[in-house]
């Protein structure tokens, strides 16, 4: 009787050592990591550090050019006799400028030719009445119509900071878009036009009321 019950108590300390053994395998096992994923995280690449370049902002353009001021195709023009700033059209295909007046009057001053006309400034509603001696007529003539004679004057006028005394030709310019066209007589030797830019001088409204 004793020594079955030596033999069972040997027999349970064996089960329990054997039960120790499988638990403390079980454990190694499960906390060993996989061998697919600890691969895939070895070929995973490290997180860019790249860091993006700021945006390049480019040069502003040039304002002059070979001592010649760049301007646009459209420009304030200001009419320092009549004090009107006006937005004109920059034409280098018109010979001389061109300027709406309005109530064109001739007549004679000791003994000499001039000319009467109203400047309207088409924003405001301001009418101007200017006088100016005149210095020629103007052949325009175009295909199918009748040739024009237009009275020309000098004016001086402020384009940015140039002041010039040039020759305009009067004429009613009221179903063109701009009062003031600026030919070639105008800008020679003073500016170079960019047709890409618009109101470099001084920024302006060209709407009219």
């Amino acid at each position: 009787m004793r020594l079955t019950k030596k033999t069972d108590c040997g027999w349970l300390f064996i089960v329990v050592v054997m039960l120790s053994l499988v638990l403390s395998f079980a454990s190694q096992q499960s906390s060993r990591p996989d061998p697919a994923e600890a691969a895939a995280r070895e070929a995973k690449p490290p997180p860019s550090t790249t860091v993006e370049a700021a945006p390049v902002k480019p040069p502003p353009p040039p304002k002059q050019l070979q001592g010649m001021r760049i301007i646009g195709e459209v420009e304030p023009v200001t009419i320092v006799k009549a004090g009107l700033t006006l937005p004109a059209r920059i034409d280098t295909g018109a010979t001389t400028s061109s300027l709406d007046a309005r109530d064109i009057q001739r007549f004679e001053r000791d003994g000499k030719k001039w000319v009467r006309f109203t400047l309207v400034d088409r924003r405001s509603g301001k009418k101007v009445k200017v006088e100016g001696r005149l210095t020629r007529t103007v052949e325009i003539t175009r295909h199918g119509t009748d040739p024009q004679y237009r009275p020309v004057v000098k004016l001086k006028a402020i384009l940015g900071k140039t002041r010039i005394n040039r020759e305009f030709s009067l004429t009613d310019r009221s179903a063109f878009t701009y009062p003031v066209l600026i030919g070639r007589n105008f800008l020679q030797g003073e500016f170079i036009v960019d047709v890409t830019r618009k109101n470099t001088t001084t920024p302006m409204s060209e709407d009219s009321p």
